[in-house]
């Protein structure tokens, strides 16, 4: 991993070049969305803090099933959509 120049650095006082030119707005946007993944775009983040033993209880079953975290979770969601008559919209 390589260091960071320090804030302190002049590279006029150094007899170095410049650093590279920076990067616009809109290219460190798109340059962000591709770092994303294809995946999560259009996808929502939703988050719960739960006590660690709930957390280390909710791996070992997905270790268990064979399955990620992720897909149980999509199949919580819609167990608790269908428990109140709505539809099982989270679907992967």
């Amino acid at each position: 991993m390589s260091r960071r120049t320090p804030l302190t650095f002049n590279p006029d006082k150094q007899g170095v070049s410049a650093p590279p030119a920076v990067l616009s707005l809109e290219e460190t946007a798109a340059t962000r969305t591709v770092m994303k993944g294809k995946s999560r775009h259009g996808r929502q983040f939703i988050a719960a803090h739960v006590v660690p033993e709930a957390a280390k209880q909710f791996k070992l079953l997905a270790v268990q099933q064979e399955r990620t975290t992720q897909a149980l979770l999509v199949e919580a969601i819609n167990d608790l959509f269908a428990k109140y008559g709505l539809s099982r919209i989270a679907d992967e």
